[in-house]
């Protein structure tokens, strides 16, 4: 069985569109070359290439994961709100 490879990426580098394909370039950060140790560079490290539907197929995904990840965090928020106020609530009792 074979492992597949997994890539850390800090952002989208490009996003070339030829035809029926779309070429997606991620890069990572890492630390450039000159005299200033603390500056970093951002260095290419993957390209993905899929046809036009499939890459609209995952920015569509991408998005509903996005839209559930906000709502559960809203979710978190409005609880601890009500558990604080109820605390409060029983403190003032």
């Amino acid at each position: 069985m074979s492992h597949t490879p997994e890539y850390l990426v800090d952002q989208v580098q490009n996003v070339n569109v030829q035809g029926p394909l779309v070429t997606v370039t991620y890069g990572r950060s890492g630390p450039a070359s000159g005299p200033d140790d603390k500056a970093t560079e951002l260095l290419e490290k993957l390209q993905v290439t899929m046809t036009t539907p499939n890459f609209v197929n995952t920015v569509n995904a991408l998005n509903r994961i996005v839209k559930r990840m906000s709502e559960q965090k809203k979710a978190q928020k409005d609880e601890a709100e009500k558990q604080s106020k109820a605390l409060d609530e029983a403190e003032k009792a």
